[in-house]
């Protein structure tokens, strides 16, 4: 078969044996699963079995790269991760933009599957043909950077791969860290590659990718990358902080980034301690962007004067990352910016850990714990107390080594009600508040297979919208019209009581699909592209005759797999329940107090989502049609037969 899009292979690697074989992709695997995420969500649904320790050998690493990676397709440079996650012991996902995805299909592969673990530090290099098990026994122990660095002065120019030391004393939400600024983050991937002695990958291509149509692909490409360029979103989120105020600072007036650990709001982080003019004038350096992306939204930082003159670094999310902090006590651009290094350094997860930070502070206010327990260190919320406990998770001491467990593990184990201040869903912790007001993407991290977070729920409605808008949008993503009037019934047209639950079952299986073909969710990406749009260019790049439906049942055949993942682990409908502080303590944001959610509420919510979706409304679990019409009856009856 001649592939077009897809470089045609799945390399397979056991550490434990030193073997390497490679196999032809499979057409009917193309179909069903599109690649990236969606074949990895297979790989790993059979090759896992259930039951498996996510830090055990027989957990398995499947590395993807979508059909879209490594063209020219503005936006679509994310690859990434599956695995069992060792922070919530389900499906564990994470996609990056800076990616060895493009090189790693250049070398001849869409994908790569580890099984086993080395007798001692290993690294694997990928050259085109080329494939090598080398011992890395030097690097082990050292930074990202240096690590990376290192792979390059003796393999060449090569796109790396890598873990720090948090992954390496198994950090169960250390990142895999891709050329030292991709982030393969939030459910503790880092610390599955250092269980199994795995350093990092590096990879190296010069076979290239081909388009079927090639005509046809450059002229949709030029109308894509003329309507990514047009948009005024691309400035604003390039250059200089523009878009902090509009977004960062909006979403604290509403009270969905919250602060000191979900405690309360911080509608004053923008004007007051995270400005744009200074951010601007001190933390800003410049841009740069994945590849094949027109937007450049990734940033370099360098602060200018102050204590920690001179530091200077790449981040995917410049102003957002560093404003993170605040939910560790961090009041300061230099002082986030400090802890993004670090966590960056050392390969942890800055979002889980300026979490655990402020999880830690709030328990030691409450007197659960005590000087005794942190070693004498006072946590008062400080800086100071961010960058020792920082340190202290990386190399899994005193406080840090029951910190680095996960908020859901390391609440257990300290007891005495700490589980109360444990904020997450599955043992992944929220990106958003959902107490102040529910939309798609907040109430969409309920539901997420790998934990509370928002990717795959994005949608339209980070901005308020009404009716009209979720009626217009929807055909975009394939909502057939008998759906889109349950939905937003044209009497909802001019409110906002249309149902947010119904729709974010369409986005889930729409951004499945698209996330596998390797796409960006950011504003100034996603809008520009519908199901329509990604149908043309499947066959323009791939050759493979795929319609509109054929591309979306794809998508919801993804999500299906991974809910399945999760169920065979013991996952139910309780596990898509809002943490208990949001069921439990009203949240005060300024002048404004919102109550505790109402689990009446959520229920009702679930109720329609599952109801949308094909699933059992008792139990979570999608039932054996919603299967049977995705062709995965066998994997139903593996699962829900048990």
């Amino acid at each position: 078969m001649k592939y077009h899009g897809y470089a045609g292979q799945i390399l397979y690697i056991d550490l434990t044996g030193e073997s390497i074989r490679k196999e032809p992709l499979d057409l009917d695997l193309i179909k069903n699963f599109i690649g990236g995420m969606g074949i990895n969500s297979k790989l790993a649904f059979d090759l896992i079995k259930p039951g498996t320790d996510p830090l055990s050998p027989e957990n398995v690493i499947c590395y993807g790269a979508g059909p879209f990676v490594g063209t020219l397709i503005p936006g679509f440079s994310r690859s990434g991760i599956i695995s069992k996650s060792p922070l919530t012991g389900l499906l564990g996902e994470s996609q990056t933009g800076v990616s060895i995805g493009p090189m790693l299909k250049y070398a001849g592969y869409d994908h790569v599957v580890i099984t086993g673990r080395a007798e001692k530090p290993v690294y694997i290099a990928i050259d085109d043909d080329n494939v090598t098990i080398k011992d890395a026994t030097r690097i082990w122990g050292k930074e990202i950077g240096e690590s990376t660095n290192e792979i390059r002065d003796e393999l060449g120019d090569f796109w790396v791969s890598c873990i720090g030391p948090a992954g390496e004393r198994l950090v169960r939400f250390a990142n895999i860290i891709e050329n030292k600024n991709g982030m393969i983050g939030r459910v503790g991937l880092g610390a599955v590659m250092g269980s199994k002695n795995l350093k990092a990958i590096a990879v190296r291509g010069t076979k290239g990718i081909t388009v079927f149509q090639r005509g046809k692909f450059l002229k949709l490409v030029k109308e894509l990358r003329g309507k990514v360029a047009a948009s005024p979103l691309v400035d604003m989120w390039r250059n200089e902080g523009k878009i902090i105020e509009p977004y960062e600072g909006a979403y604290m007036k509403r009270g969905v980034y919250v602060t000191k650990n979900f405690s309360k709001g911080i509608p004053e982080g923008v004007d007051e301690y995270f400005t744009q003019k200074e951010y601007a004038e001190r933390i800003w350096k410049n841009y740069y962007a994945c590849v094949s992306c027109p937007a450049g939204d990734k940033g370099v930082l360098s602060i200018k004067g102050g204590k920690y003159d001179g530091l200077t670094f790449k981040v995917s999310n410049p102003w957002g990352t560093p404003i993170t902090f605040n939910q560790a006590g961090i009041r300061n651009w230099d002082d986030g910016v400090k802890c993004v290094n670090m966590t960056n350094r050392f390969g942890i997860d800055a979002f889980t850990t300026a979490i655990m930070i402020g999880f830690a502070n709030e328990i030691y206010q409450k007197g659960i714990i005590s000087k005794e327990d942190t070693g004498g260190l006072k946590l008062n919320w400080s800086a100071e107390a961010a960058f020792k406990l920082i340190e202290q998770i990386t190399r899994r001491e005193g406080i840090g080594d029951i910190l680095a467990e996960g908020i859901k593990i390391a609440s257990q184990k300290i007891g005495k009600g700490a589980e109360k201040y444990a904020v997450h869903v599955k043992g992944l912790e929220p990106t958003m508040d959902l107490r102040p007001e529910h939309f798609i993407e907040n109430f969409g991290q309920l539901v997420d297979p790998r934990g509370a977070h928002h990717a795959r729920g994005y949608s339209i409605t980070y901005i308020p919208r009404k009716g009209k808008s979720a009626r217009s949008y929807a055909p975009s993503i394939g909502v057939p019209e008998d759906r889109i009037d349950v939905i937003a019934p044209e009497s909802e047209a001019d409110t906002n009581n249309w149902s947010k639950s119904r729709l974010l079952k369409w986005v889930n299986d729409y951004n499945s699909m698209s996330f596998s073909c390797g796409m960006c969710m950011r504003i100034q990406i996603a809008p520009q592209y519908s199901l329509d749009i990604i149908k043309d260019l499947f066959y323009a790049t791939t050759g493979i005759e795929m319609n509109s439906s054929d591309l979306l049942r794809a998508g919801e055949r993804i999500w299906n797999i991974q809910r399945l993942f999760n169920v065979r682990e013991g996952a139910s409908r309780k596990d898509d329940m809002p943490p208990y502080r949001m069921l439990n303590d009203p949240l005060v944001v300024g002048d404004k107090k919102f109550p505790p959610l109402k689990e009446a509420d959520i229920n009702e919510l679930l109720d329609e989502y599952y109801d949308e979706s094909g699933w059992d409304k008792d139990t979570g679990k999608p039932t054996m049609k919603t299967l049977d019409n995705l062709n995965l009856e066998n994997e139903g009856e593996l699962v829900l037969n048990r």
